[in-house]
């Protein structure tokens, strides 16, 4: 009976989210799930202070450089304190650059068992910038580049002893969506990747060997419009993609600010998890 239940729930889930694409100009969907209730606006996933505390003391953090094509890249780095073999994550900053609340996600997914390896993509341009400048900064980076450093930071997750190299995926936030995604098209070796409202590359699919997680906002019209079109693409080249969309959030729903939205949130974050650990 609740096996009834819930399939019943998710077409419902799905008839619902035909109907609000279409409002967008779409005509089918197949992979659409929406949460049951709509969410007034990736920190409320986070610990709470006693949690936080538990969850550092298992964490061991540093900043390391690696070599990509003779430059120096700084990233961030947190993993699990035990000992032993991990699956990691690679992250890739949206156009606010590698800030406390990208250093905050690697470490949360250090405290779900993840090597957490979080690269600096303003590294070409001389590092970090303040918030404000930030995100001229990083307009600023080649794409074939920073998709060459994160082959370089792939590669050199490869070598480290702490790594499962086996399971070595990548999470893409925003701008870093898209770096994700064509680091699933050059890097047949990658295990699996979700997108954050990140652009999909124009072509390529057919080189894409790891299974894709989209998470999109109903209100990033331009990057949300084109996932049916991802969808069909991925899907006519025999490859794996599944995607949410969060209604009444705007792009920037997964980290503090005036658009985050602390439930839309926490269930990205869930299915994040769910889908790494499989």
């Amino acid at each position: 009976m609740n096996n009834m239940r819930t399939q019943e729930v998710c077409q419902n889930d799905r008839r619902f989210a035909r109907r609000q694409l279409s409002t967008l100009g779409l005509c089918t969907v197949v992979a659409i799930f929406l949460a049951g209730a709509f969410f007034p606006s990736i920190a409320s996933q986070l610990p709470t202070a006693p949690a936080k505390e538990a969850s550092a003391a298992n964490v061991a953090t540093e900043t390391i450089q690696y070599d990509s094509g003779g430059f120096h890249i700084d990233a961030f780095v947190a993993k699990p304190a035990s000992e032993g073999k991990h699956p990691a994550v690679l992250v890739i900053h949206d156009n606010q650059g590698l800030n406390d609340s990208i250093r905050e996600i690697a470490k949360q997914f250090a405290a779900a068992g993840f090597f957490a390896f979080a690269p600096d993509f303003t590294s070409r341009l001389g590092g970090t910038r303040k918030p404000d400048q930030m995100a001229e900064a990083v307009g600023r980076l080649s794409p074939n580049l920073s998709v060459q450093d994160a082959r370089a930071a792939f590669a050199y997750l490869q070598k480290d002893s702490d790594v499962d190299t086996a399971k070595i995926s990548t999470v893409g936030f925003g701008w870093g969506g898209w770096r994700s995604f064509m680091l699933a098209v050059s890097v047949p070796e990658l295990y699996r990747v979700v997108v954050y409202c990140g652009s999909t590359p124009s072509q390529s699919f057919d080189a894409v060997h790891a299974p894709i997680l989209a998470q999109y906002a109903q209100y990033d019209f331009r990057t949300t419009g084109n996932a049916l079109l991802t969808e069909k693409s991925m899907t006519e080249a025999g490859k794996k993609f599944t995607y949410f969309v969060y209604p009444q959030v705007n792009r920037g729903f997964y980290a503090p600010g005036v658009q985050y939205s602390a439930d839309a949130a926490q269930l990205a974050w869930t299915r994040t998890l769910d889908f790494l650990q499989k």
